[in-house]
């Protein structure tokens, strides 16, 4: 059975200052953000890991070679890239939300429909599918425990499709270098292990 942990990097200054946060905004962690990973790693042995993946931003970068330490070959994917929101990448999420309301759900998160009001951004189901195929790569691997470095809405995009949520809106976001574990079978049936951890890994 494959075991995937999933952490979301560590903090970024538009991750504190409520900005969107896509692909588009490539920014490395912030004071905050590498205290947030520095304690992840004091309850994360990376010896007890096979490999490390993670996605081609900064901000994921950067916490990958502090939970690592140099002790693997970081491998970089661009399928766990951050969404890439498209013109509203980068912007106030407070001043998108009062021009567009009907965009955001209760929690002031982004809703699906979002993309047909915001230039150049990515659908949900563009995720959904590049993340699919990730999985579907990862359960050939046999018995090995990977790190899997990426994102917020990315997290939330690997538990809807283990879980099969009908919406990801019914999923919060995962605090920043906060831990997820799957699991992928030798059936290649996926399970949640846990969601959002940063100790008991």
């Amino acid at each position: 059975m494959v075991e995937l942990y999933i952490v979301r990097h560590g903090e970024t200054d538009t991750n504190y200052t409520g900005k969107i946060n896509g692909s588009a905004t490539d920014l490395n962690l912030n004071e905050t953000g590498k205290k947030q990973v520095k304690y992840l790693k004091e309850h994360l042995n990376i010896d007890d890991y096979d490999e490390v993946y993670a996605s081609p931003l900064k901000r994921a970068q950067e916490t990958a070679d502090i939970l690592n330490e140099g002790k693997h070959e970081i491998k970089t994917d661009s399928r766990l890239r951050e969404i890439n929101y498209g013109a509203w990448d980068g912007l106030l999420a407070d001043d998108v939300q009062a021009k567009y309301p009907q965009c955001f759900d209760e929690n002031n998160y982004l809703s699906a429909n979002y993309s047909d009001f915001s230039e150049g951004a990515e659908t949900y189901k563009s995720v959904l599918e590049r993340l699919q195929s990730f999985i579907d790569d990862m359960s050939k691997k046999g018995d090995e425990k990977i790190l899997v470095v990426c994102h917020g809405f990315v997290t939330r995009s690997f538990v809807q499709l283990v879980t099969e949520a009908p919406n990801i809106e019914d999923i919060l976001e995962p605090i920043n270098a906060g831990v997820t574990k799957i699991k992928i079978s030798n059936s290649g049936r996926t399970y949640l292990g846990y969601y959002n951890r940063l100790e008991n890994l």
